[in-house]
C-alpha cells in the first residue's frame, strides 16, 4: 500500500497549488509532511474562484463558494458591517464597546483573527487641528467615518503592515503602522483641492488613490503627503474602478447608455495606467484574465494553471444594484449577460471576495 507522506515533496506542492481554498486547507490538514509543502504564503487567490460575501447581519457573516455550491457562517464576535478590502482574505468591521463608542477591526474570517485599528477619535483631533473648516467638514470631522481601506501585506503572513483609510472630512486620508497606536493624517498633493477618494488600493509597493477630480495620487508616507502621479484624460460620467491586474494598473469605467438600464445598455473602458510616466492607455482585451469590481476594493482573476468554475476569460464581472443582478461583461465582442452561478446561488451578491490567508 503506498505512503501518501513519501510523495515527492514538488510534487505535493504542484498539486496544492491547484486547489481551491477549502481543498488548500484539507490538504494542510491530512499530515506534516503535506502541511510544509503547502505553507499558507504559497495560496494563491488570483488563481482561485472568488466567494460571495452576502451578508453581515446579527454578528454573523455569509460567504456562498461557487466552486462548493455551499454557504459557510462565520461567526463575528459582537462585529457587525463590513466590506471586502486587499490583500485577499480580509475585511473591514465595527464594533461597539461597553460605552457604545464604534470601535474599527480588520477581520479574516479563515483564521478568525481580528485586529483593532486605532480609534477614530485620535483621527479627528489630528484632523482638526490648526484647519479652518466650513460648517459641513466641521461635522465630518467632529464624527469621522471611515469609507474606504487598503491593506500593504497580510498580517497573518507579516508582522509589517500598513493600513490605509479614506474617511469623511478634510484632509480626508491617513495610516496606521502596525505596532502604532494612532493614525497618521496625510496632506493632499501640492496645493491640490481636498476632494473625495472614490479609490483606494495597495499596488506595486505603493498606497494609490483616485478621487472625484479624477487626479490620482500615491501616498508618500515619510513626507505624509500624496504625490500627484497624473489626472485621467479619459473621463465619464459614471464610477470608475482601479484594479490590477497581471501586474498592471487598470482604471475600469462602467458606461451606462441612454434611458432605462438593461442588460445590455452599458459598455466598459478600461485603461491601464503607468505611474511612472502619468500615462494611460486603452485596453482592448484582458487575455486569460477577469475583473471584479466592488465599489471599495476591485481584484482580477487569473486563467493559468486551474479551471475556474462558471468564470470566463477575458470579462468583466459587477453587481447591478439597479437590476439587483450580477452582470458578467464580454471584452472580447462588448455584449453583457446576466451571471448566473453554476451551483445556482439563489443570493444577489453584494460584493465578491477572495478568500485567503
Amino acid at each position: 500500500m503506498a505512503n501518501w507522506e513519501e510523495l515527492p515533496r514538488d510534487i505535493l506542492g504542484l498539486i496544492a497549488r491547484r486547489l481551491a481554498i477549502e481543498d488548500f486547507l484539507a490538504f494542510r490538514g491530512v499530515c506534516t509532511t503535506w502541511r510544509s509543502a503547502a505553507p499558507k504564503e504559497t495560496y494563491s487567490a488570483k488563481s482561485k474562484a472568488p466567494w460571495l460575501m452576502i451578508s453581515i447581519l446579527e454578528q454573523v457573516a455569509e460567504f456562498f463558494s461557487p466552486s462548493r455550491g455551499k454557504t459557510y457562517k462565520v461567526p463575528l464576535l459582537h462585529l457587525w458591517g463590513g466590506q471586502a478590502l486587499s490583500p485577499p482574505g480580509w475585511i473591514f468591521v465595527s464594533t461597539l464597546d461597553h460605552t457604545y463608542h464604534k470601535k474599527c477591526r480588520i477581520f479574516n474570517p479563515l483564521s478568525s483573527v481580528s485586529i483593532e485599528l486605532p480609534t477614530l477619535e485620535k483621527l479627528r483631533h489630528k484632523s482638526c487641528l490648526g484647519v479652518e473648516l466650513d460648517e459641513q467638514e466641521r461635522y465630518l470631522c467632529e464624527s469621522p467615518g471611515i469609507n474606504m481601506i487598503a491593506l500593504s501585506s497580510s498580517p497573518s503572513l507579516s508582522r509589517s503592515y500598513t493600513v490605509m483609510i479614506s474617511y469623511s472630512g478634510s484632509p480626508g486620508l491617513a495610516f496606521h503602522r502596525s505596532g502604532e497606536d494612532a493614525w497618521t493624517v496625510v496632506s493632499p498633493a501640492g496645493h491640490l483641492p481636498w476632494s473625495s477618494v472614490l479609490q483606494l488600493i495597495y499596488y506595486d509597493g505603493l498606497f494609490v488613490a483616485l478621487d472625484e477630480h479624477y487626479q490620482i495620487t500615491t501616498l508618500d508616507q515619510r513626507e505624509r503627503r500624496m504625490q500627484l502621479r497624473l489626472v485621467l484624460r479619459q473621463r465619464f460620467q459614471d464610477w470608475p474602478y482601479l484594479v490590477e491586474c497581471r501586474g498592471s494598473l487598470l482604471v475600469a469605467w462602467n458606461i451606462w447608455g441612454q434611458g432605462y438600464r438593461t442588460v445590455n445598455n452599458f459598455q466598459f473602458a478600461v485603461f491601464e495606467v503607468d505611474l511612472e510616466k502619468g500615462t494611460q492607455e486603452e485596453v482592448k482585451s484582458l487575455g486569460k484574465a477577469s475583473l471584479f469590481l466592488n465599489n471599495n476594493f476591485s481584484f482580477s482573476v487569473e486563467f493559468n494553471e486551474t479551471c475556474l468554475p462558471g468564470i470566463k476569460p477575458n470579462c468583466i464581472y459587477f453587481p447591478d444594484y439597479f437590476m439587483k443582478k450580477t452582470r458578467c461583461y464580454s471584452m472580447e465582442d462588448g455584449k453583457a449577460e446576466t451571471y448566473s452561478y453554476p451551483t445556482g446561488c439563489p443570493y444577489f451578491p453584494g460584493q465578491s471576495f477572495q478568500p485567503g490567508f
